[in-house]
């Protein structure tokens, strides 16, 4: 028999996996999935739609979600990487 508590990890390791590790992922006590960004969002994320935080019925769903946050704010190439993001021109503003 198979335990729901190591299903639920294996879900929630390859959730985080897929994309790459940028939201946390949990089951509630409610048994509603959760996702929030290990980012911060800026006020232009947020005008365009961004959301720190992300409710679903099924892991499925959520990272469909996922997807939809994403493509609104792709992700930064460097967030994980542990390297700074590159120097802008001088000159211009940094965000």
């Amino acid at each position: 028999m198979d335990n729901p508590q190591t299903s639920i990890a294996s879900t929630v390791k390859a959730l985080e996996s897929t994309f790459g590790s940028r939201w946390g992922i949990w089951l509630s006590d409610t048994a509603h999935w959760w996702a929030s960004r290990r980012g911060t969002l800026s006020a232009a994320d947020l005008g365009v739609g961004c959301v720190p935080f992300l409710r679903a019925d099924t892991p499925e769903e959520l990272a469909e979600l996922i997807q939809e946050q994403e493509a609104l704010c792709p992700p930064d190439p460097t967030a994980g990487t542990g390297q700074p993001p590159a120097a802008g021109t001088p000159g211009e503003a940094s965000a």
